[in-house]
């Protein structure tokens, strides 16, 4: 996401900021001030290491690390633009 990007969520669910509408900068900025300096570039950019354990699988170690995405409720598709020419 980019920062000049708005994020709203539930009241119940905010984290960080004291409203639950804001900018993805200045969520990024609070989380700088949680987590600082090299632990923020081990959390945000080159992970930390850990073992995740699954049923299945077992202990697997890897890196876990915060990233910030969005994910829209609808697909996109690549024949989208060829649909809106269609349209036209």
């Amino acid at each position: 996401m980019n920062g000049d990007e708005i994020v709203s969520v539930n009241r119940d669910d905010n984290v960080l900021v004291s409203h639950h509408t804001y900018k993805v900068e200045e969520f990024l900025h609070e989380l700088r001030h949680k987590i600082h300096g090299e632990r923020m570039k081990k959390w945000c950019k080159t992970g930390v290491d850990c073992q995740v354990l699954t049923p299945t699988q077992g202990w697997r170690k890897g890196k876990v690390k915060i990233v910030l995405e969005f994910c829209p409720d609808e697909t996109e598709s690549p024949l989208d633009s060829v649909r809106q020419e269609i349209n036209e």
